[in-house]
C-alpha cells in the first residue's frame, strides 16, 4: 500500500510540475498571443491543462535500451552517483496530501449538496405563460435536448444555472422586461449548450487535487473569467451592434443586482470587477477560431505522457561523450551490432 502511495505522490509531483510550467505559458501566449483569436479559442484550450492535470495517472512510460559491442580502446571507469531519497519523509508527505485532499473534497461535496439542495426547495415553478413561451421558444432555437427545468428563486438575486445531471436555471423575482428576458434565458441556456458545468466541476476537482498549487487558483479565476467570455461570443454570433448593446444593458443590469452565491459551480457568476472585460468584449469583432493552434498544442503536450524510465548504454564510444554513465561489467554481444529495444509499458 505504502509503494502504490508513493507512486501516486510521485505521478503527482511530475504533474504538478510539468502543469504550473504550462499555466504560466498559456497565460503568457493568452496575453500577447492568444488575444487575437476567439473567446471560444481561449476558453477551451484550458481543457488541455485541465485534463493533463487529472488524469496524471494513465500516463505511459518507455524503456529505452541501447546495447552495442564495446571497444577495448574506449573501455573506461565512470564513477556512478547515486541520489538517496528520504523515503520516509515523502510518505509523509503522501499521507498529509492524501488526508487533506479527502477532507476537502468531503466538505465541497456536502456545501454543494447543501445549498443545492437548499435553492431547489425554497424555489418556485413560474406560472408567467409569457416567460414560459419565451423559455420553450429558446430551447428550440438552441437545439437543446437536455430537460433544463425553469425555476423562480428569491434566494439567487441573479439568474444562474445548476446542476450537472439534473439541471435548473433559477430566475429572481424581478420584473425584466421583454428583451432583457430573452438575453438573459439564452446566455444561461448558452451555458448548458456549451457544457460550462462539466467545465466547472472539472475545474473543481483540480483544486481539490492540486490544493498546495497556488497557480491552480489563478487558472480557475480565468478560466470563469473566459467561461464567461465565451459565452457572451456565443450568444452574440452574427448579432447585429443594437442587439449587442441591449445584451450589454441587460449584463449591467444584472451585475448590479448580483449578490451570487460564490460556489464555482452556477452557470453565471457575475462578477463586477470583470465587467469591463465582458463589456470590451463584446463589442469587438469575432477573433480566429484558432483551432490550428489548437491540434498542435494538443499534440505537443501529449508528449507530455511519455516518461523516460530507463536509459542504459553500453557504448561509450557512442554515448559517452554525452556524459551517459557507463557499465564496465557489461559484456559485449556480438560484433559492431546494435542492438535496440523499446519497451512500452502503461501505469
Amino acid at each position: 500500500m505504502s509503494n502504490y502511495m508513493l507512486y501516486i505522490f510521485e505521478k503527482l509531483i511530475q504533474s504538478t510540475i510539468i502543469c504550473s510550467i504550462s499555466i504560466c505559458i498559456l497565460l503568457f501566449l493568452k496575453k500577447y498571443l492568444f488575444k487575437n483569436f476567439s473567446n471560444k479559442f481561449n476558453y477551451y484550450i484550458w481543457l488541455i491543462i485541465i485534463f493533463r492535470m487529472l488524469f496524471f495517472l494513465f500516463s505511459y512510460t518507455i524503456t529505452y535500451e541501447v546495447k552495442k559491442s564495446k571497444s577495448n580502446f574506449f573501455e573506461k571507469n565512470i564513477e556512478q552517483i547515486n541520489v538517496s531519497i528520504d523515503n520516509n519523509l515523502i510518505f509523509y508527505l503522501a499521507c498529509l496530501w492524501i488526508i487533506v485532499t479527502i477532507f476537502i473534497a468531503v466538505y465541497t461535496f456536502i456545501k454543494y449538496m447543501r445549498f443545492k439542495d437548499f435553492v431547489v426547495d425554497v424555489s418556485y415553478e413560474i406560472e408567467d405563460d409569457d416567460i414560459n413561451y419565451i423559455y420553450k421558444s429558446l430551447l428550440k432555437e438552441l437545439n437543446l435536448g437536455k430537460k433544463i427545468i425553469l425555476r423562480g428563486s428569491d434566494e439567487l438575486i441573479s439568474p444562474a444555472g445548476m446542476g450537472l445531471f439534473k439541471s435548473y436555471i433559477f430566475l429572481p423575482n424581478y420584473s425584466y422586461s421583454r428583451d432583457e428576458l430573452i438575453w438573459i434565458l439564452k446566455h444561461e441556456l448558452m451555458h448548458f449548450k456549451n457544457k460550462d458545468i462539466l467545465v466547472k466541476f472539472l475545474m473543481l476537482f483540480v483544486k481539490i487535487i492540486y490544493w498546495f498549487n497556488p497557480l491552480v487558483y489563478i487558472m480557475s479565476y480565468r478560466v470563469n473569467l473566459d467561461c464567461e467570455l465565451c459565452c457572451d461570443e456565443s450568444v452574440l454570433n452574427n448579432c447585429s451592434l443594437k442587439d449587442k448593446k441591449e445584451y450589454a444593458l441587460a449584463l449591467i443590469k444584472s451585475i448590479k443586482l448580483s449578490k451570487n452565491y460564490q460556489s464555482r459551480i452556477l452557470t453565471t457568476e457575475f462578477n463586477k470587477t470583470n465587467l469591463e472585460k465582458r463589456l470590451d468584449s463584446i463589442v469587438k469583432k469575432k477573433g480566429k477560431s484558432g483551432i490550428l493552434i489548437a491540434l498542435i498544442l494538443i499534440c505537443m503536450y501529449s508528449i507530455t505522457y511519455f516518461n523516460i524510465e530507463k536509459i542504459s548504454f553500453d557504448n561509450f564510444n557512442t554515448l559517452g561523450t554525452m556524459g551517459i554513465i557507463n557499465d564496465k561489467k557489461a559484456k559485449p554481444k556480438g560484433d559492431n551490432v546494435l542492438n535496440r529495444k523499446v519497451i512500452y509499458s502503461k501505469y
